[in-house]
């Protein structure tokens, strides 16, 4: 019963991709509808989002057990598994979730009420802690034990559950069984012919009737019974069951849980065959390589419809009806139209919405780069008398680049849009990459980098399926470039901007004042300034002029700087620091943000607000 695992054949590695494709979607409107409740105040709903969530991280696919107590669900389990690994008797297990599930290595974990840590036992202790025998009332306040164990039936997020009884002596079993019924994604539903059909197993099915999505009904212990008996108790359960469920035909799957573990155990194949465990493993196997992933997805979406089947969640935050309740149809719209595609069989590779590039808004980032556009503004307003030891136009592009940035990682963690728009420009360079790695969280990167990846993908499978000569020139044009990177081209134009702002400014005495009192250009930006000073857009006379001065104010400051320089290394060799002015202090700094430029600006760490330090 080993789930389909990557790397067995190229079929299976299709389906196990088209199948991570459909739940990031599920998990895209889980997180949506995540995001309304907040938005709404309404906490519980959020806390139940993010646990579906978290099932969704996990890939936890919860195949639960269930039954009336003494129906031998502890027994078919191990049955299955294959070994005694589960204790069995003639009393009750305590209320609480045991569950089996895939790990490195054999451990027993538990989960107690008031232990912050979980606590870790051995495996012979295991019935010290599950059974009414070894925990009488669950006075040692166990929620769940955790059974890893490393079984290739388990892999893949399948958790194998064994819930206590209902309808046992205890109430707090039930109670327990029918707390984690949200949770459970496949039900293996357990009578027995003794007297089959209880009032508290007729209720139970009637609960979980619509809540969930696979259920398969074994009738156990027919060891106990004739062939003649045996099929009329069977015929009994089989109408009784459809005619509750209301669900047309019912599939049982008769067997002796007892007999096949014993045959499991002396490895008795005809044995397993005629204790009718074999049948059942069979439709188990077929239902959990192909159906299991399917059925975990269509749970989690269903569980999400149902908190969204109120039309008035509990908010707490004043909101606009219209626009909740628009919010709310468009969620119920999307994971609707995604469960019937899964629910009719339509191939995961169909499901998976994949948003073609030209699909996106190509405005989306000049919208960010717009939202810049004040910060721009107010820093070249503040550069144009700034004192400060750096260039000008470096500051104003440091202080622009952190705008766009801040605005621009919160776009590409959470708007589609963006994010599409993001792949159509291939991301960023490579400088500006690690810039918005430094504003950006891990989450962010991850949200905003998958399609930009996915689309990458398709492009290379386009690559390789048309045999073109050149793959490498094709890659190429693949890879981001200054020319196509947006936080390059918000910085072509902001120093466009400073730098006829700049110029104009010069023109007048007052300019000519302001910018002998700055900082000046570092040379970079004065090579700028300077061919701008030839366009037509200046007159000859004016633009001469200004080149001119920009010149004389740069040998100027050189000259300065190379003085302050040796005063530096004189003062710090005769050990009179006290000595150094800030203009001295600062020199060294000074003379680097004139030759390169500031590091914001050239592709270094980006500040809020660039300082000389």
């Amino acid at each position: 019963m080993e789930r389909v695992l990557p790397g067995t054949s190229t079929d299976e590695e299709d389906s196990l991709r088209h199948y991570t494709l459909v739940k990031q979607e599920v998990a895209a409107a889980v997180r949506a509808t995540k995001q309304f409740f907040q938005e709404h105040g309404a906490q519980e709903e959020v806390e139940r989002c993010q646990e579906l969530v978290v099932q969704l991280a996990e890939d936890r696919f919860n195949l639960a057990v269930v039954g009336q107590f003494k129906r031998g669900k502890s027994t078919l389990m191990n049955a299955v598994l294959g070994s005694d690994l589960l204790p069995t008797g003639l009393l009750p297990l305590t209320s609480a979730i045991t569950t089996l599930c895939y790990g490195s290595k054999e451990r027993v974990v538990l989960r107690r009420k008031g232990w912050t840590l979980e606590q870790e036992v051995p495996m012979t202790e295991l019935a010290e802690y599950i059974t009414e025998r070894g925990n009488p009332g669950n006075e040692k306040g166990l929620i769940e034990a955790r059974i890893e164990l490393p079984l290739p039936f388990l892999r893949r997020g399948l958790h194998f559950i064994d819930t206590p009884g209902i309808g046992s002596a205890r109430q707090e079993n039930t109670a327990t069984t029918y707390a984690f019924l949200p949770q459970m994604a496949a039900v293996i539903f357990v009578t027995s012919v003794e007297a089959p059909l209880s009032e508290a197993e007729e209720r139970f099915l009637l609960d979980i009737r619509g809540q969930v999505r696979q259920l398969f009904i074994v009738v156990n212990k027919i060891d106990l019974l004739g062939e003649t008996e045996r099929e009329e108790v069977l015929g009994y359960i089989q109408t009784h069951m459809e005619q509750l469920l209301g669900t047309g035909a019912i599939h049982l799957f008769p067997l002796s849980a007892r007999d096949g573990l014993k045959a499991k155990l002396t490895h008795d194949d005809v044995g397993i065959q005629r204790s009718g465990l074999a049948y059942f493993e069979q439709a188990l196997a077929t239902f959990l390589a192909g159906a299991q992933g399917r059925t975990f997805l269509v749970s989690i979406l269903d569980r999400a419809l149902l908190l969204l089947a109120s039309e008035n969640p509990t908010p707490v935050t004043p909101r606009t009806n219209g626009e909740s309740q628009q919010n709310i149809v468009e969620l119920r719209r999307s994971m609707e139209s995604l469960r019937n595609s899964l629910l009719i069989g339509t191939p995961l590779a169909t499901v998976h919405r994949v948003v073609e590039p030209v699909a996106a808004d190509p405005h989306v980032i000049e919208q960010a780069i717009a939202a810049s556009q004040s910060s721009m503004q107010e820093a070249g307003r503040r550069q144009a008398h700034s004192r400060a030891g750096t260039c000008l136009i470096c500051t104003t592009l440091g202080q622009v680049l952190f705008a766009f940035f801040a605005k621009w990682q919160y776009l590409l963690a959470t708007n589609p849009a963006a994010q599409q728009a993001f792949a159509i420009e291939h991301g960023l360079c490579p400088v500006h990459t690690w810039q918005l790695e430094e504003m950006a969280s891990p989450q962010g990167i991850s949200e905003g980098y998958a399609p930009l990846l996915e689309s990458l993908a398709r492009e290379l499978a386009r690559l390789l399926e048309s045999r073109v000569e050149d793959i490498a020139a094709h890659v190429e044009k693949l890879l981001a470039s200054t020319g196509s990177c947006a936080a390059c081209r918000l910085m072509r134009e902001t120093v466009s901007v400073q730098v006829e702002q700049l110029l104009a400014h010069l023109a007048t005495a007052e300019g000519r004042e302001d910018y002998t009192s700055s900082a000046g250009l570092c040379l970079h930006h004065l090579q700028v300034a300077l061919a701008h000073s030839e366009d037509n857009r200046i007159r000859a006379i004016e633009s001469r002029a200004a080149a001119e001065f920009l010149l004389r104010e740069q040998v100027r400051r050189l000259e300065n700087l190379v003085d302050d320089l040796h005063s530096y290394t004189l003062k710090r060799d005769a050990l009179r620091r006290g000595l150094l002015n800030q203009e001295e202090s600062n020199a060294w700094r000074r003379a680097l943000v004139l030759m390169v430029g500031e590091r914001a600006a050239r592709g270094g760490v980006l500040m809020a607000d660039q300082r000389t330090v």
